[in-house]
């Protein structure tokens, strides 16, 4: 979270709580009030009912002509229902954001991510919260199936807003009926998955869609994950701020994406740690040096700063009164 945004917030606190006594406080004065006679108008008010029909134009949104936020080509037909599947993504590890949280990374040993993003539409209304249900999809490689996995338990704040980039919600979330909103949908199959096709299935009403992957994510699926180490991982206290840095190395025989979340806290104001996500491209036997510094404004005492990703560490952070 951006210092000015942390300066806002206590602001707003502050200036919250210096309203809220104001409009506590009773009048001063000790002397006894007597009742005013209040002379009362009676007015009468024209109800004349005036016919504004010619200036509201007509809905004439139908179920044929309804907007998808995604591509026209990935909407597909079940019954009654037209689901689009579309922008799909292969990652050994992901980003999230959050409502009410801090973003981070998805990552889990012997596993990997495929997100897509996902609209459906009933009547007129298209949206990432109706039918078909978030499990009723499943990720489908050379006939072997995976179902769709939930993350949230997994992800801080309210809920998960995008996810590796994609979407707005998880599709089938409360808040997802808004016209328009973009759904995102995660399976987590084994890595690596060697497969000669893959594609998202979903299955409604008694009909089956498919929306294939395209050759580069297929591809994505076979090939392994790179594995990183950390070397060091410090911090140094200046006047007014944190220096952080950390030094980790690819020391597999894959060439890949190194990507973490770097979790600064903020003890003296009402929000969930600072995260800052680090992410490059590492081929083999390579190192990647990351250094940041971070204001101490609203953070005191003994703190905890943590790395989450392809690799994970925390270290104690000593800041004095």
């Amino acid at each position: 979270m951006p210092s000015n945004r942390r300066q806002l917030l206590a602001t707003v606190g502050a200036l919250s709580a210096g309203l809220a006594g104001c409009l506590g406080e009773s009048p001063g004065g000790t002397g006894s009030q007597s009742s005013v006679p209040t002379d009362t108008e009676t007015t009468s008010t024209d109800t004349t009912d005036e016919s504004t029909t010619g200036d509201v134009p007509p809905d004439t949104t139908t179920a044929e002509n309804a907007s998808f936020s995604l591509p026209e080509s990935s909407v597909k037909s079940l019954g009654e229902v037209r689901v689009a599947v579309a922008n799909p993504t292969v990652g050994k590890a992901i980003t999230y954001e959050s409502i009410m949280g801090s973003g981070g990374v998805l990552q889990s040993d012997g596993t990997q991510f495929v997100v897509a993003e996902v609209q459906s539409q009933q009547g007129n209304a298209v949206d990432a919260g109706g039918d078909p249900a978030y499990d009723a999809f499943e990720l489908v490689a050379d006939g072997k199936t995976y179902s769709a996995v939930e993350i949230e338990d997994r992800t801080t704040g309210a809920y998960t807003s995008s996810l590796a980039e994609r979407g707005d919600i998880r599709y089938g979330n409360t808040y997802a009926m808004a016209a328009g909103t973009v759904g995102w949908l995660a399976f987590e199959p084994p890595s690596p998955l060697e497969a000669s096709e893959a594609a998202i299935r979903c299955r409604y009403g008694g009909e089956t869609a498919e929306w294939e992957l395209s050759d580069d994510a297929v591809a994505t699926l076979g090939r392994p994950a790179p594995t990183f180490e950390l070397e060091s991982f410090d911090a140094t206290v200046e006047q007014y701020s944190v220096d952080l840095s950390f030094v980790v190395k690819n020391v597999s025989e894959n060439d890949g994406r190194f990507l973490a979340a770097l979790y600064w806290p903020t003890t003296g104001i009402a929000d969930d740690d600072e995260s800052t996500i680090i992410e490059r491209a590492v081929a083999a036997g390579e190192r990647v040096e990351w250094s940041g510094s971070f204001d101490t404004e609203y953070t005191d005492g003994v703190v905890t700063t943590r790395l989450d990703g392809a690799v994970s560490d925390k270290i104690e952070v000593d800041l004095g009164d």
